[in-house]
């Protein structure tokens, strides 16, 4: 099957980007780079190998699934259904976390999924001493422990099953980062068949979305040493929420300052906090 058919094929099947999925399918299963597949447009590939993907596609599971991989920060990170697919706007969680972090610093990334947050601060700043990573799910922490693994920072990992609206784990940290669910419940129905094959536990917020981001905000402090900083991703339109929220919490003297940052598009995307 040549690259063109792949494409043609995607696009029949519903895929939006389908040049970019047929480049990726192609790099994957082939080892094939973008020089390769544009230089040579009339090389068949191997057909049975692609049609079963193009058949999952079809049936609307991601294909970060269908290649159980995908790539967040540079590295290339497993994924399952268990877990959310890494997407390109957490990067910007991890660009602002390490600015921040110590010599010997202790950080927890809650609501971890495949790792990409926690492992990913590990495998670029040598300066952090141990990452807690915690979940919910059973198989999104065995996700997160095989890439821990992978990219050779399991000896600096914890791995924590657990509900953070009941508790965070024990001990005090230089830093909380979490990408919670924050979905509001009633626009769960309006996500893309593709978006509703991901967990729904790494998706649903609440009524409102912010269930979790609340039950973080308000236990974050009893776990952060003094000086030491909380970041939460949200959902593009809850900016405002959240920094009601912060006001309210500021006043009680619970964080000292807070602000909010932008994703690439322009939307409030993300809360730093400082205890």
């Amino acid at each position: 099957m040549k690259y063109s058919e792949i494409i043609n094929e995607l696009a029949r099947v519903g895929v939006q980007d389908a040049s970019s999925e047929a480049g990726v399918i192609l790099e994957e299963l082939f080892g094939a780079t973008r020089a390769d597949i544009l230089l040579n447009r009339d090389k068949d590939y191997d057909s049975d190998k692609i049609v079963p993907i193009i058949e999952e596609r079809e049936r609307k599971i991601p294909l970060q699934y269908i290649l159980g991989a995908w790539y967040f920060m540079g590295e290339r990170f497993e994924v399952s259904p268990d877990c959310l697919i890494p997407r390109p706007d957490t990067e910007i969680l991890v660009y602002e976390a390490l600015k921040l972090v110590n010599d010997g610093g202790c950080v927890a990334d809650l609501c971890t999924g495949s790792g990409c947050i926690g492992v990913s601060m590990l495998k670029k700043s040598e300066k952090i001493a141990s990452a807690t990573l915690l979940d919910i799910s059973n198989g999104a922490l065995e996700m997160a422990k095989r890439n821990a693994s992978a990219l050779g920072v399991e000896n600096r990992c914890k791995l924590v099953l657990g509900d953070i609206t009941k508790s965070l784990p024990d001990g005090k940290y230089d830093m909380i980062v979490s990408n919670p669910p924050y979905i509001p419940s009633e626009d769960i129905k309006g996500l893309s068949d593709e978006v509703k094959n991901e967990p729904m536990l790494a998706l649903d917020g609440g009524r409102d979305g912010l269930d979790i981001v609340r039950a973080l905000i308000d236990k974050a402090p009893n776990s952060i040493k003094k000086g030491g900083h909380l970041l939460i991703e949200f959902g593009y339109d809850q900016g405002n929420a959240i920094a009601n929220i912060m006001e309210e919490k500021l006043t009680q003297g619970a964080y000292s300052s807070y602000k909010i940052i932008k994703d690439y598009g322009g939307n409030d995307r993300l809360l730093l906090a400082r205890v």
